[in-house]
């Protein structure tokens, strides 16, 4: 290391977060400082959402909105527009198309290129492949220990390690989890290999994960029957093209309750619906307000949202693109797909298969589905305590994080700073992205994960 450097700047983790967090530190940094970046598994910037390489896995998000800085939310657009035509690049591009998912990993590799080539004197960046399973000492005199037995020295640490594998479908030590027809974690390399044409599969959950894998099944030639459980039978609702809404929350004080909120909202979208106006850009229109209003509601209003809303206002906060909405609905239309609403209660191996048996939502019926392989589509948990990686139960054992009231994240402030398990500021640690979802609800969609690294480097710098 450079003897003219005054401070490291660790970030475990290299996905879109991660990423960001390095981009800004590159572009902001002026004076000297060592930027070190740790990722195990894929290119830097690609993670779960962008690592993906099949073409029907597109954006939910509209191109003309991700953009990889605060100030530029077109760029990501113009990066595209300036390469139509090339091999893998669309022949045309406008603001509201919905592109692959893989073009955006592509962006952001060439955006971290590109604040690495136009860096201030004395800013060092490296990129490490492996996995931190260790932090030792107190800052500014920190040891970051790797799988392999290295150790790296940091004075400060970035948490951007993204959203954790889901729960077990079933609670309880069932034999079919160490089953080669059982996948836990479906964006894992091989995850549907060795699936024949003509099997049935079985999702367990019926949300965007789930959706993918159907795309992704439909894509490599699947012809056999594709189920997917959920306990509502509730599915991501489709983007439509709209105008945009009034800003009806302005110079108004936020609701302090869930119902309040809900009756505010509902009462607004008959008032559109009136007006012919779909209900999507109402909620669109929360947008902007929705970190604050989750900061404005208590814990226990944030637990009856979580009991009571939060199945209704993902399936329409998250919408999926047009193509992706019409490429599911073609298939539900053909008979190969279809959707149940229920409790998974058993999963058993057979000797030809999977019997996975589950009650129909408001009955008592059991039902059983014979499938050749089982998925876990749950989504990701959210309790960052209980999830047995070194790096994770270390720090915990050590009081440095705790989870929130409600196990929705690590706890932390607004700005990204960790709370030790007294609710003291930990001052050389900090995390982004979904570790935040208790403290700042939505975090985790790019418009906010820009502000939020953008935020996070001027603090680091500062």
């Amino acid at each position: 290391m450079s003897g003219t450097v005054s401070q490291t700047i660790a970030i475990i983790g290299g996905g879109a977060s991660g990423c960001l967090v390095a981009v800004q530190l590159l572009r902001q940094a002026r004076g000297p400082v060592r930027i070190l970046l740790f990722e195990r598994m894929t290119d830097v910037g690609r993670g779960v959402a962008y690592g993906t390489r099949c073409a029907e896995h597109l954006l939910n998000v509209p191109a003309g909105r991700m953009g990889a800085f605060p100030d530029q939310a077109g760029h990501f657009l113009q990066w595209v527009e300036a390469r139509v035509g090339q091999p893998g690049f669309p022949a045309s591009v406008a603001a509201g198309d919905f592109l692959p998912r893989r073009l955006y990993g592509d962006y952001l590799g060439e955006v971290l290129a590109g604040a690495r080539a136009a860096v201030a004197p004395g800013v060092e960046f490296e990129e490490i492949k492996g996995e931190v399973l260790d932090i030792e000492g107190a800052g500014p005199d920190l040891k970051l220990r790797l799988g392999g037995g290295q150790y790296y020295s940091a004075s400060r640490v970035v948490l951007a390690i993204g959203n954790l594998p889901g729960e077990y479908p079933i609670r309880g030590s069932l034999p079919i989890y160490h089953s080669q027809r059982y996948v836990h974690v479906p964006w894992q390399t091989g995850a549907l290999e060795g699936i024949p044409p003509e099997a049935a599969v079985l999702l367990v959950g019926a949300g965007l994960t789930a959706t993918d894998l159907i795309l992704e099944l439909h894509s490599r030639g699947h012809r056999g029957p594709i189920h997917a459980l959920s306990r509502r039978g509730l599915l991501p609702q489709e983007h439509r093209a709209t105008a945009a809404y009034g800003d009806f929350l302005a110079g108004q004080p936020l609701p302090g309750t869930v119902l309040g909120f809900s009756r505010l909202l509902r009462r607004e979208v008959r008032r559109a619906r009136d007006r012919g106006i779909d209900w999507r850009p109402v909620l669109d229109a929360v947008r902007p307000y929705s970190q604050a209003a989750w900061q404005g509601l208590a814990w226990e209003e944030r637990s009856r949202f979580m009991r009571h809303v939060r199945p209704f206002w993902e399936v329409h906060r998250h919408r999926v693109a047009p193509p992706v909405a019409a490429g599911i609905a073609a298939l539900r239309r053909s008979g190969q797909l279809q959707f149940y609403a229920g409790r998974l209660t058993e999963l058993v191996e057979k000797p030809e298969g999977v019997e996975a048996r589950f009650r129909a939502r408001g009955t008592a019926e059991v039902r059983t589905l014979r499938v050749a392989k089982v998925i876990n589509c749950t989504g990701p948990r959210t309790d960052y305590s209980k999830y047995q990686h070194p790096l994770l139960l270390h720090l915990l054992a050590n009081g440095l994080i705790d989870h929130d009231p409600l196990a929705l994240g690590i706890r932390a402030t607004a700005a990204g700073q960790v709370l030790d398990h007294n609710g003291r500021v930990v001052e050389w640690l900090y995390t982004i992205g979904a570790p935040l979802k208790g403290d700042l609800w939505e975090c985790t969609a790019m418009p906010e994960i820009r502000t939020q690294a953008a935020q996070i480097a001027g603090k680091l710098l500062a």
